[in-house]
């Protein structure tokens, strides 16, 4: 919680016996540590509340993520061959003047 190095505390403990005098820092000292204790188990007790509240729903999200995944591993990775067009074969004189016929005809009506 408080990353304090060695000569930090020493110089904190130090400044506490200056203000506070040698016979009131034993108990301060003590009433610190109870209330890091206290906030410690707090948080401790909601981190693990949360994490089993949720535990479950983050496990059934999980899954389904897994198994969307796995489908996405079974789609085919060659791909297909290209598609190319039908040759047809060439109309004739006679196919040719009945089209033009038909469409006149339209174009008419």
């Amino acid at each position: 919680m408080f990353n304090f190095s060695g000569s930090e505390i020493v110089f904190l403990l130090l400044a506490g016996l200056v203000v506070l005098g040698p016979e009131r820092l034993p108990g301060v000292i003590r009433q610190i540590g109870k209330l890091y204790g206290d906030i410690r188990r707090t948080t401790q007790g909601l981190e693990k509340e949360l994490r089993s509240t949720f535990d479950e729903p983050l496990k059934d999200l999980k899954s389904t993520a897994d198994s969307i995944r796995s489908g996405f591993g079974e789609v085919d990775t060659e791909p297909s061959p290209p598609m190319r067009p039908e040759k047809s074969e060439a109309l004739t004189p006679e196919q040719l003047e009945t089209l033009a016929g038909e469409s006149e005809s339209k174009s008419d009506g």
